[in-house]
């Protein structure tokens, strides 16, 4: 429903204009009210109906399907530009050459012959190769010595590279192919194999696949000034967890753990479990916080200075000067002692910039926090004016909001100072923006606050403007969380990590997972991991061109 237009200037009476400008904002927050209002009595009738052992609403679907509420921002962030489909027979290396012949008999009299035609077919061979390796076997009587020729390399447990490899990666790509499916898939193919073996191979009974995924991490963190981050839920063991998404343009690595706070977020960029240290930056951070002086000045003295201490150190520290902290207090009091700690140490490189949405747990972790635009704009979208004037307002000011957005994009490009300013006064302006939609006025004073994180830019061009890199990479986890569930142990969580740390660094790379699984398999001496890589892009990145 939208009310007809009113024309405010058209009311000369300034007492009354006000009046009438403050009504239909009042209109508005009970029409935004209301709605919120409908929805949760439709959740309260729907748990109470089944309650009762009854049924809630049901889900009907129209025949004519409305249009879906988005909140993305696609139409508006997205500039489209022309795309050609790619010749894909200009990539591919012919294997094998086949001649096709006509038969002479069905040729009709006087045929000639015109020379050949290439056609460039792919196929894919799917069969089952039983090997039996005969090994040479030596005995040394002086030593009392036997020796037994090696199995070709990548060979372990009676599979080859290829079966051990094609597991993980159908399993943790974005195939995402379940265990029970992945088992039928390879029986069906005439391969035995037993579900425990299966079982194995996805949950990296090794550890090798997972040390290639810490360097991954530690790598991606060196290779740049810059790393973005986001979150989504986990089920471990039928536990609700946090899996926590790093990543810039070169790699993306995944981490599950028991929560999403702010020292979460630390341990995964630190990779490991937090250190807590009474420093000046921890002070500062304690006097910024609502903890009572006496309180402050009791955990000063109470606490080694400059001293990294564990979480069970510092508990006991604390008991032992007789502190008691509440949960309230005990989460800005860790925080403020991790992020000191963090800062102070030097045996990980220290994140110069993060970029993130708006989650109160990224602020104050890195000396530069870049915020999303697209996340930003999410609130203007949720704005649902029924005033005519008003929808007008949201719709000129998401006109500039979005040109705006589009000028940074070429900044970014092409960097000066000249422009720097210009795009500082051009923000300046669209967060002036005048309206009597108040709750637009509220929105925009809410931007205007984060001037510093959105504009982030303008001192890191190479930093991006959104996270939706991040937010795709989360998706994936979503993807394999909606096949597999959840992981059922700690070993397991640490699996899906692990490949989903690998498989999506590859693509970003542009390594075939199986292909790269497999020769590090087979020849880890001649095949660099996904770590030396991102080593090697950074290094040529950071070269001055020319």
């Amino acid at each position: 429903m939208q009310l007809p237009d009113v024309n405010l200037d058209a009311i000369a009476d300034p007492a009354t204009r006000e009046v009438v400008q403050q009504l239909l904002n009042i209109i508005e927050a009970l029409a935004a009210e209301n709605a919120a209002l409908r929805a949760e009595n439709q959740q309260l009738r729907d748990e109470n109906a089944r309650l009762k052992g009854g049924a809630g609403k049901p889900n009907i679907k129209p025949s004519v399907q409305p249009t879906p509420t988005d909140h993305s921002s696609e139409v508006e962030r997205q500039t489209r530009t022309p795309r050609g489909k790619p010749k894909k027979n200009q990539t591919l290396t012919v294997t094998r050459e086949e001649r096709c012949v006509v038969d002479p008999a069905t040729l009709p009299e006087g045929a000639r012959f015109n020379g050949t035609r290439e056609t460039i077919a792919q196929n894919l061979i799917f069969q089952v190769e039983v090997i039996r390796f005969l090994r040479e076997e030596w005995f040394v009587p002086s030593t009392n010595q036997t020796i037994l020729a090696p199995l070709p390399p990548g060979y372990h447990g009676g599979f080859s590279p290829s079966i051990q490899t094609l597991i993980p990666a159908l399993g943790h790509d974005t195939t995402n192919v379940s265990q029970p499916a992945l088992l039928q898939f390879l029986r069906t193919m005439g391969v035995s194999i037993g579900a425990g073996t299966v079982a194995r191979l996805l949950a990296d009974s090794t550890g090798r696949w997972a040390e290639e995924a810490d360097a991954i991490h530690q790598a991606g963190l060196a290779s740049g000034p810059w790393v973005a981050t986001d979150q989504t839920s986990t089920r471990v063991d039928g536990q609700n967890e946090v899996c926590h998404v790093v990543g810039n343009a070169l790699f993306t690595s995944y981490h599950t753990r028991p929560g999403g706070t702010r020292q979460d977020v630390l341990a995964v960029l630190w990779g490991r479990e937090p250190r807590f240290r009474l420093n000046h930056e921890a002070v500062s951070w304690l006097e910024r916080t609502s903890l009572p002086a006496p309180l402050r000045n009791r955990l000063v003295l109470a606490l080694p200075w400059e001293r990294d201490l564990t979480r069970t150190e510092l508990h006991e520290q604390l008991t032992a000067a007789g502190i008691t902290l509440g949960r309230q207090q005990l989460q800005p009091v860790g925080d403020a002692l991790a992020v000191a700690a963090y800062h102070a140490q030097s045996s990980v490189p220290i994140v110069a910039w993060l970029l993130s949405d708006d989650a109160t747990v990224y602020d104050h972790l890195s000396d530069g926090h870049g915020l999303c635009w697209v996340h930003d704009w999410r609130h203007y979208a949720k704005l649902r004016p029924v005033v005519a004037r008003h929808l007008r307002d949201l719709q000129a000011y998401r006109t500039q909001y979005w040109e705006l957005y589009r000028a940074l994009l070429k900044y970014r490009l092409s960097p000066s100072e000249e422009e720097r300013g210009r795009l500082r006064a051009a923000f300046d302006s669209l967060v002036a923006y005048k309206t009597d939609y108040a709750a637009l006025e509220e929105r925009i004073g809410k931007t205007a606050d984060k001037r510093v994180q959105l504009l982030a830019v303008l001192e890191l061009p190479e930093l991006p403007l959104h996270n939706n890199d991040m937010e795709l990479a989360a998706r994936r986890r979503v993807r394999k969380r909606d096949v597999s569930f959840g992981p059922q142990s700690r070993v397991g969580a640490r699996a899906w990590d692990t490949f989903q740390t690998i498989a999506a660094t590859a693509a970003k790379l542009g390594v075939g997972l199986f292909h790269y699984l497999r020769d590090r398999l087979v020849s880890p001496a001649s095949t660099p991991s996904l770590a030396e890589r991102i080593a090697e892009r950074s290094r040529l990145a950071a070269q001055p061109a020319g």
